[in-house]
C-alpha cells in the first residue's frame, strides 16, 4: 500500500467516524430530528452512481468510501423513515414540549 492509498483509507476511516454519531442518535433514541429525509435519498442515490463508477475504474480506496456511504446513507434514510414523528427529549419542538402531559 502506497502512501496515497494510506491517506485514502485514513480519510474513509474519518468519514465512517462522522456518521457515527449521527446513525446512533437515530436507532438508540428513534430521533429524526434534523433530519432531511430528501437530501439522505438523494446522497443514496449519489452513493450508488459513485460506487458503481469506483469498481468500474477499479479503485480500493474509492470503492471503500463509497459501499460505506452508501450503507450509512441507506441506514439513515430507512430509519429516518420509520421515525420520521419522533423526537427525543432535546429535540422536541416547543410547540410539542408539553404535549404528552396533556393526555
Amino acid at each position: 500500500m502506497n502512501y496515497s492509498e494510506l491517506l485514502g483509507f485514513l480519510g474513509t476511516a474519518l468519514a465512517i467516524i462522522a456518521y457515527m454519531p449521527q446513525i446512533i442518535h437515530l436507532l438508540k433514541v428513534h430521533c429524526s430530528a434534523g433530519i432531511s429525509r430528501f437530501a439522505y435519498a438523494m446522497w443514496l442515490v449519489a452513493s450508488a452512481f459513485l460506487l458503481i463508477h469506483a469498481l468500474m475504474i477499479n479503485d480500493k480506496v474509492f470503492t471503500a468510501l463509497m459501499g460505506f456511504n452508501l450503507a450509512a446513507n441507506t441506514l439513515i434514510f430507512l430509519y429516518a423513515n420509520i421515525y420520521k414523528r419522533n423526537f427525543c427529549e432535546s429535540h422536541m419542538p416547543i410547540n410539542m414540549a408539553g404535549a404528552e402531559s396533556l393526555k
